[in-house]
């Protein structure tokens, strides 16, 4: 009876700090849909930090190169990305757009309340 109750302690144990384990190591990822041509990242100010990294594994996976050609900076938009079988294609008819290399610590949202 005893050898029991301490397996089944044990196992509870084991168990638990699994669970844990595995919630602790979860972090957020950004929302990305998208197929072969493209997608879109749900832009938020750590997403854009690492936009070029999320698009680039993205589109790799279809073996092509990314390129960023929209960054709207708003809380519920989007950053919108291409896949290209050749990074040199139509680079002037859809010019790739600068992202930020870092998080934004000052970032205030655009929306204002009047007293």
């Amino acid at each position: 009876m005893r050898r029991l109750v301490v397996s089944a302690i044990v196992g509870m144990g084991i168990a638990g700090t699994a669970i844990a384990g595995t919630v602790g190591a979860a972090q957020a990822q950004p929302y990305l849909k998208g197929n072969d041509t493209g997608g879109i990242i749900a832009w938020s100010c750590e997403a854009e930090a690492v936009a070029h990294q999320i698009a680039g594994e993205h589109c790799a996976w279809y073996g092509k190169y990314h390129r960023i050609t929209g960054v709207h900076r708003m809380e519920g938009d989007y950053i919108s990305f291409q896949c290209l079988w050749n990074p040199r294609l139509a680079r002037f008819a859809i010019p790739a757009v600068r992202t930020r290399s870092h998080a934004c610590l000052s970032y205030r949202p655009s929306v204002s309340v009047r007293y």
